[in-house]
C-alpha cells in the first residue's frame, strides 16, 4: 500500500463544540461489542477521554451504513469504519446506493482490517470454493459492508449467493452465534476480534480459508470492493484460526468525521492518537499493527478533514 509522505491537494452531541475551555461529550460510533469495531472505538474512547477535556463515549449501532449518516449530519462527531465502505458512501454506491454523503472525511487510518471466511478447524472445507453448497451467513441487514466483503471473497472463485446454501443473519456477531451453534458450516468475520475469539474456544478450534493470492483474484476482489488488497497472515497467539500462512480479505480501518466537526477537536484526537500508540495498543489488540508513521494513506475518492491536515502539514514540517 502506498503511503502518503506529503500532505495531498453529539452518545448523539447535544451541545455544540464550543473550545478548549468547555468539556463535551463526543460521540464515535461503532458496530456492537465483540467487534473490531467495538474495541478500536473503545481504545480511541479511552484515550481521548483520559488526555483532554472532551469525554469521548462509544456508541455502537448496526454498522457504517447506520453511523456514517449519522455523523455526515452531525448528528455524531466520529466513527470508524473500514475504507470500502468509507468509499462507498462518498460515492453513494452499494450499501449507501443513492445516498451520497460528502461531507464525510478521513481523520486517520488507524490498521489493517483483515476479514475472512472461517470453519471449523477439523472441517473437510479447505478453499473458498469448497464453500459452494454449504450452509454460509448472507443478508447481514444491519452490517451490509460485511456482505459486500462476503460476495468479493466468494467471486474470486467465481461464486455467488446463489451457490451457497445461504442462512439469513442480521449481522457478523449473530452468524458467529450461529456458527457456535452449529446451524452453519462457516462464518465470516474480522480476524483478531474477540466474537472470533469466543467461536475458536466454543468450538474447540476454527481455521481461517486462505485466498490465492494472484492478479485475478486481486481484481474480482476490487471489482465488489474499491480499495481492499489481499494480505497473508502468519500464526500468532492474538490471531485463532490463522493456523499457516493464510490470504486473507483486507483494507484500512480509518475514523472518520464530516465537515460538521469541528477542526480543532479534529485536530486534537488525530494528535492523541499520533501520541499515544502505546495506550491504544495497550486497550485494543488490534492496535498493535498501527503505525503512526502511516495515519495517511492513499484512498480514492475520500478526502482527509481539514483539522487531521492541520496536525499532519505539522509533523511534516522540519
Amino acid at each position: 500500500m502506498k503511503i502518503i509522505h506529503k500532505i495531498i491537494p453529539s452518545i448523539l452531541a447535544t451541545a455544540l463544540i464550543t473550545g478548549h475551555a468547555h468539556a463535551a461529550t463526543v460521540g464515535i460510533g461503532s458496530t456492537p461489542q465483540g467487534s473490531v469495531a467495538y474495541s478500536s472505538a473503545s481504545a480511541i474512547a479511552r484515550v481521548v477521554s483520559e488526555n483532554s477535556d472532551h469525554r469521548m463515549r462509544v456508541v455502537p449501532q448496526g454498522g457504517p451504513e447506520t453511523t456514517i449518516p449519522m455523523v455526515n449530519d452531525g448528528a455524531m462527531e466520529f466513527s470508524v469504519s473500514n475504507a470500502v465502505d468509507a468509499i462507498y458512501a462518498v460515492r453513494g454506491q452499494e450499501i449507501f446506493e443513492g445516498r451520497e454523503y460528502s461531507n464525510m472525511k478521513v481523520v486517520a487510518a488507524l490498521f489493517p482490517l483483515n476479514v475472512g471466511f472461517f470453519v471449523h478447524e477439523s472441517s473437510d472445507i479447505q478453499n473458498i470454493a469448497d464453500l459452494a453448497g454449504k450452509r454460509v451467513p448472507t443478508g447481514f441487514g444491519r452490517q451490509q459492508g460485511l456482505l459486500m466483503m462476503s460476495r468479493a471473497m466468494l467471486a474470486t472463485e467465481q461464486l455467488s449467493e446463489d451457490d451457497i446454501n445461504g442462512v439469513f443473519t442480521p449481522s457478523g456477531t449473530r452468524a458467529i452465534q450461529d456458527f457456535i451453534a452449529g446451524r452453519t458450516d462457516a462464518a465470516v468475520f474480522s480476524v483478531g476480534s474477540g466474537a472470533v475469539a469466543e467461536a475458536n474456544a466454543s468450538v474447540g478450534g476454527i481455521r481461517f480459508l486462505s485466498l490465492s493470492d494472484t492478479p485475478e483474484e486481486l481484481e474480482a476482489i476490487r471489482g465488489v470492493t474499491p480499495g481492499a488488497f489481499i494480505a497473508t497472515l502468519s500464526p500468532a497467539p492474538n490471531l485463532p484460526g490463522i493456523i499457516d500462512e493464510t490470504n486473507v480479505w483486507m483494507t484500512p480501518f480509518v475514523l472518520l468525521a464530516s465537515d460538521n466537526t469541528p477542526d480543532d477537536l479534529v485536530y486534537e484526537v488525530t494528535r492523541l492518537i499520533h501520541d499515544h500508540a502505546e495506550s491504544l495498543a495497550s486497550a485494543a489488540a488490534v492496535f498493535k499493527s498501527f503505525d503512526p508513521m502511516n495515519m495517511m494513506v492513499e484512498l480514492e475518492d475520500i478526502e482527509y478533514h481539514s483539522g487531521a491536515l492541520k496536525f499532519y502539514e505539522e509533523i511534516e514540517e522540519p
